[in-house]
C-alpha cells in the first residue's frame, strides 16, 4: 500500500508549544514554588518535613525534562532558585533519591466533557544491562532487566489517564482491572490487542458500562449466547479483520503506541533508579511532564494525500 501524506493544520500553535517545553518557567513556576514548596503544619508530633511532595515532584519533573542525574539536578535547581531571586532551602541529592522512593506523583489530567475513549497497551523501560553496541557485537546476559509501563491514554486528548509499574514477568491482562479503575469519569469504549481478549477484561468492562474492542485470538471459540464477543467473532470470520477494525474504528488503538513512542522519544528508553518504588516515581513523573507537554498544544493532522506507489 502506498503511504498516506499528513499535514498539521494548526502548525504556527504546535511550534510555539514546543518552545514552551523548553522554558523554565513551565516546570518551575514562581507562585507554585512559593505556594507548595514547604510542607504546612500538620499539628501531628515529630519534626515535619522540609519539602513538600509537591516540591519534590517539581524537582522529579525538572530532572525527566532536562535528563539530570541527582547532583546535577540539585546544582541546577540552586541556580534556578538564584535566578528567581527565591528564598527557599533545595534538598541535596541524597534526599532527592530518598524521597523519591516514597512520593506520590500526580499526573495532571483534564476535566472530562464527554465520555472516554480509552487506549490500553503496555511496553518496556530498560533498568539497567549492557549498550546496543555490546549486544550487537557479543550478545546479551543474563542482567539485562526491564520493567513493563502499562498506559491508558484518552483517544481523543491523547493524554495518559492511567499507568501502572510492574517488573516483566507481569501480563498485560493482569493490569486490565487496575487502570480501568483509574479513570473516574465515563468511559464509552475501551481498546486494547489480543492480550486483554479475557473474560475477566469483558467483566471490568461491562461493570463500567463501557464497550470493549479487543480481536478475538487465533482459532477463538465463541462464548456463551448473547456475549458481545460473539458479535466481533462473527464480523471477523465473516468480512476479515481489515473489515473490523475500519468499522468499529479499531485504528483508534495506534494512539497508545504513540504515546509510548513519545514517553522514550522525551525522556529515553531507560530508568536511572535500582528500586521498583522510585522507578515507578521516575515514570510517573515522566509521565506528568508528558501530560504538560500535551496540554501545552499536540498537532492536528489531517490526510491529504497518497503518494504514488
Amino acid at each position: 500500500m502506498s503511504k498516506a501524506k499528513y499535514k498539521i493544520q494548526n502548525w504556527s500553535e504546535y511550534d510555539a508549544a514546543l518552545v514552551k517545553r523548553g522554558s523554565i518557567t513551565v516546570w518551575f513556576a514562581e507562585d507554585y514554588v512559593k505556594e507548595n514548596w514547604s510542607v504546612k503544619p500538620s499539628g501531628k508530633r515529630g519534626a515535619p518535613l522540609l519539602y513538600s511532595n509537591e516540591a519534590i515532584q517539581m524537582l522529579l519533573m525538572l530532572k525527566a525534562v532536562y535528563k539530570l542525574p541527582y547532583r546535577s539536578l540539585e546544582g541546577f535547581s540552586h541556580s534556578i532558585m538564584a535566578m528567581m531571586n527565591l528564598d527557599f532551602r533545595i534538598p541535596d541529592h541524597t534526599t532527592m533519591s530518598r524521597r523519591a522512593s516514597r512520593v506520590q506523583v500526580k499526573i495532571p489530567k483534564k476535566a472530562r466533557t464527554e465520555p472516554i475513549h480509552l487506549v490500553i497497551d503496555s511496553t518496556g523501560l530498560k533498568i539497567y544491562g549492557e549498550g546496543e553496541w555490546k549486544i550487537r557485537k557479543h550478545g546479551k546476559s543474563q542482567r539485562r532487566r526491564w520493567i513493563k509501563v502499562h498506559l491508558g491514554v484518552d483517544a481523543n486528548e491523547k493524554d495518559v489517564l492511567a499507568v501502572e509499574v510492574t517488573e516483566d514477568d507481569y501480563h498485560d491482562c493482569e493490569m486490565f482491572e487496575k487502570l480501568v479503575e483509574q479513570v473516574d469519569d465515563a468511559i464509552e469504549c475501551i481498546y486494547g490487542d489480543g492480550a486483554y481478549d479475557t473474560r475477566k477484561a469483558y467483566e471490568v468492562a461491562d461493570k463500567k458500562e463501557a464497550n470493549l474492542l479487543v480481536p478475538p485470538r487465533d482459532n477463538a471459540a465463541f462464548w456463551k449466547i448473547g456475549h458481545p464477543r460473539n458479535t466481533a467473532l462473527f464480523l471477523i470470520l465473516m468480512m476479515g479483520l481489515a473489515w473490523w477494525k475500519v468499522a468499529t474504528g479499531y485504528h483508534k488503538r495506534s494512539i497508545a503506541e504513540n504515546a509510548m513512542y513519545r514517553l522514550k522519544q522525551l525522556f529515553g528508553a531507560s530508568l536511572a533508579s535500582r528500586k521498583l518504588a522510585t522507578q515507578t516515581s521516575e515514570v510517573h513523573a515522566r509521565l506528568a511532564a508528558m501530560n504538560t507537554m500535551t496540554y501545552l498544544g499536540m498537532p492536528i493532522s489531517v490526510r491529504v494525500g497518497v503518494n504514488p506507489s
